[in-house]
């Protein structure tokens, strides 16, 4: 059995100054990444994500890497009976906003889609084959 990796609990707001800002936004231009986000809309391991979106398992391994230091891309653990437990990414995020103020950028990212109710039952960051 799998299941999903949590998501973000709550909003995430980065600003001006804020190295998250910039690795977001860097991940967002980056063609691989947004296939990669795309795809994470239920739990993967990097070599799934590499399978979906057809990249060398060394470029999904890269990208993780880069995605998983930002808001929108959550790592859990996908536990094996066998020992062989693995990392597995979902999506952190549905809604990013971008505010343009006197003090700078906003970035907020946040899951909207997020069931509160369902979020309590679900362990964090867990998941079973």
């Amino acid at each position: 059995m799998k299941r999903n990796a949590p998501q973000a609990a709550g909003p995430t707001t980065a600003t001006e100054g804020d190295e998250t800002l910039d690795d977001t936004f860097e991940a967002l231009a980056d063609p691989d990444c947004r296939a990669i986000l795309g795809a994470a809309d239920t739990a993967m391991t990097t070599s799934e994500l590499a399978e979906a979106c057809d990249i060398a398992l060394s470029t999904a391994y890269r990208k993780v890497e880069r995605l998983s230091e930002t808001p929108l891309l959550v790592e859990g653990v996908r536990f094996d009976p066998d020992g062989d437990h693995a990392a597995e990414y979902t999506r952190g995020a549905t809604d990013a906003t971008i505010e343009l103020g006197e003090e700078g950028v906003t970035l907020t990212v946040d899951d909207a889609a997020a069931d509160p109710v369902s979020a309590a039952f679900d362990t964090t960051g867990v998941s079973a084959d």
